[in-house]
């Protein structure tokens, strides 16, 4: 659909507002509490800014913008795997979701909060990739939160099994100074040093490359930003893994999309299935995945 239909089929007059960007189209929605911009490219939240505030998401100034390479920042759709796939590494990292471009399946206000969903659907070209049919629909709102919600639905045969995540970029003042609470006793896998271990302090502080899988949690986390005066909840259903990351000095040095010193600007807090809560969802059936941003 063309730059002009979507404006003429989807805009809602002063609220939600469609632009090019290079090869992207971005939606602009306009709350009553808060701006958000989305990229159609990879159904990708960019930005999330509550009225007088900074904004929530990071976004970094050497991301990407370019068709075939992912969106560093905002919340990133890891799917229908997560990480590197589970049998074929020449195959993209974190799945096709983030690298395609969705469709516009409506747009609505409620409440004086904004949606807008997008739907990606199973092609030729998906299929070669990953070998079934579905019906992926994100849907976001925008109002006092932010409200993100990963739609899979089974369309083909046969059931399939996925590994997913909603790549929650979080904006900081200094990864160094901040604190995250909600994850004291719980078992994770750090994915740096290659070990199980278990959380025994009720904050999280970070130090270094840090990269962790903390499973069997359905619990929200909370970012303490006292430079920025702030505290971000991160809150999530039908996830029963938290991952937990930062590049650290040393990786984020490797990464062309991220400057040198951006990591001290964000962390990763991210709703996700993978490891023991991987989802087979059988023909016919869904499975939602959703998280949630807040100030409190």
């Amino acid at each position: 659909m063309s730059i002009q239909e979507l404006k003429q089929k989807y805009s809602i007059k002063d609220h939600i507002i469609f632009s090019e960007e290079k090869h992207n189209i971005i939606v602009e929605l306009k709350s009553k509490y808060s701006n958000a911009r989305i990229s159609l490219y990879g159904a990708q939240v960019l930005s999330f800014t509550p009225n007088g505030e900074q904004d929530l998401l990071f976004l970094s100034k050497k991301s990407y913008n370019q068709e075939g390479k992912a969106i560093r920042g905002g919340i990133p759709v890891c799917w229908p795997w997560f990480g590197a796939h589970p049998t074929d590494t020449t195959k993209a990292s974190h799945g096709f979701a983030r690298l395609s471009k969705w469709q516009v399946k409506s747009t609505s206000i409620k409440n004086d909060n904004l949606n807008l969903q997008l739907e990606l659907n199973d092609t030729e070209s998906t299929r070669k990739i990953w070998p079934y049919k579905f019906k992926a629909i994100i849907s976001i709102t925008v109002g006092e939160t932010l409200n993100v919600e990963l739609m899979t639905i089974n369309t083909d045969k046969l059931p399939f099994t996925i590994t997913s995540a909603l790549h929650s970029y979080l904006n900081i003042s200094n990864s160094e100074t901040i604190t995250i609470s909600g994850l004291k006793d719980i078992q994770y896998m750090d994915d740096v040093k290659n070990i199980e271990c278990q959380q025994d302090d009720a904050l999280l502080s970070l130090q270094g490359e840090i990269d962790r899988r903390y499973i069997n949690t359905s619990s929200a986390c909370t970012i303490d930003d006292s430079k920025f005066n702030r505290k971000i909840k991160i809150s999530k259903q039908g996830s029963e893994t938290t991952v937990i990351w930062n590049p650290g000095a040393v990786l984020a040095k490797k990464m062309a999309d991220l400057g040198d010193m951006e990591y001290l600007n964000m962390v990763c807090i991210e709703a996700a299935n993978t490891l023991n809560d991987s989802i087979c969802i059988q023909p016919g059936q869904r499975h939602s995945l959703n998280t949630t941003l807040e100030l409190t």
